[in-house]
């Protein structure tokens, strides 16, 4: 006897459950699937939000920064960092801002953490480098420096390591290293382009500085291959000239200075004291017997009344029967070989030229190192003593 209760197609009651429980199952892990869909998008736009913000919060602080309001742009890095607290350039933008406006050790703190990741970093030594440079510590400036110099780059290294060495040298004369600023200057000039007139210019002014004479002639004069009337070469080569006592190469490059150029006090000072000591010069080529003789005779004349002056202002006997000090010694040299070796006797006797100009420089020297330095003629005829190796 059949069950009336059972339809024909209808599911035994066991299938049944068991339909029911994988329907349940599905719509579970449909309903799972979709909460984790949801979650995931609420995830991504709750990041997504959250870096927007840091870009926002940065590029105002960016902003800032670079219309010189270092403050406002502090409070706008460390916002940004507080949606992306990990996040390096932030971090490395913060430590600008903390050096700009005057925490130093704050910044110091984050650099470090970013060196330790990226010690091969350009820029993380840099502001390093600046740092200790503000703080007084050369030694370190140095090392991050150096650092800086051989770091890496993202765009233009060569460039960029000029700039850097040239910041380097310049803050080496500025603090009075002028032995460990050479040693940069001349890698300086080695890595300047022959053909950068802008660039060889600072690298000759550098030079200069430094009293690397002979490199910064050299140097200026490579510009003035390139364009013979620029004035900051001319003069520039000039007083490389003066210090290495070429008198008239000096003049000559001074005399193509234009007007603006040449009334510089220092520049007219050069040029005025170049023609000086050419005038005083009994050995220059070409002069005759005669005007030999009388630029020695001249020459003995500013020396002895160069000599009488410094002797007066130092209390010291101009007519002393016993001379005691060499000031005094001199003097009596002086007027012991007056009449032998005025203008007369040197138009007889032309040999005795050098000898007196020795005396003459001898006079100019002591009269320097008893006395103030020397000036107008005195000074041009002391510089002709030093060019010709007669004075230390």
């Amino acid at each position: 006897m059949t069950d009336s209760s059972h339809h024909p197609g209808a599911l035994p009651p066991g299938d049944a459950r068991r339909y029911s429980r994988e329907a349940f199952l599905f719509m579970s892990f449909v309903l799972l699937l979709l909460g984790l869909g949801f979650t995931a998008f609420v995830t991504r736009m709750y990041h997504r939000r959250v870096h927007t913000l840091a870009d926002s919060w940065f590029l105002k602080g960016e902003a800032s920064y670079r219309s010189g309001e270092a403050a406002a742009a502090l409070a706008d890095y460390r916002n940004a960092l507080v949606y992306a607290p990990n996040n390096p350039q932030f971090q490395f933008h913060l430590a600008q801002a903390l050096a700009a406006t005057g925490h130093g050790e704050e910044a110091r703190s984050y650099l470090l953490n970013l060196l330790s990741e990226s010690p091969g970093s350009g820029e993380v030594n840099l502001e390093l480098a600046r740092i200790a440079a503000r703080q007084g510590s050369m030694p370190e400036a140095l090392r991050y420096y150096h650092g800086a110099i051989y770091g890496v780059w993202d765009s233009d290294p060569i460039a960029m390591r000029w700039r850097l060495r040239r910041e380097l040298s310049e803050y080496l004369l500025e603090h009075g290293a002028a032995n460990q600023a050479v040693a940069e200057i001349i890698q300086l000039a080695d890595n300047t382009p022959p053909d950068d007139i802008t660039r060889l210019k600072i690298t000759g002014d550098l030079l200069s500085r430094a009293q690397l004479w002979g490199r910064a002639l050299s140097t200026f004069r490579s510009v003035l291959a390139a364009d013979k009337s620029d004035a900051d070469a001319l003069a520039g080569a000039g007083a490389a000239s003066f210090e290495m006592f070429e008198y008239s190469q000096a003049a000559e490059y001074f005399d193509r200075l234009p007007r603006e150029k040449s009334a510089d006090p220092k520049m007219a000072e050069m040029a005025t004291t170049s023609r000086q000591v050419l005038d005083a010069d009994p050995f220059v080529t070409g002069l005759s017997r005669d005007e030999k003789a009388r630029r020695a005779a001249a020459a003995l004349s500013i020396a002895q009344g160069g000599l009488n002056r410094c002797a007066g202002s130092r209390g010291s006997s101009l007519t002393a029967s016993l001379p005691v000090t060499p000031l005094e010694k001199a003097i009596a040299d002086s007027y012991a070989m007056e009449k032998e070796w005025d203008l007369r006797n040197l138009l007889l006797h032309p040999e005795r030229v050098d000898a007196a100009m020795s005396l003459a420089f001898h006079m100019e020297n002591l009269s320097a190192q008893v006395c103030r330095p020397p000036e107008g003629t005195d000074r041009a005829l002391w510089l002709l003593g030093r060019s010709r190796g007669a004075m230390p």
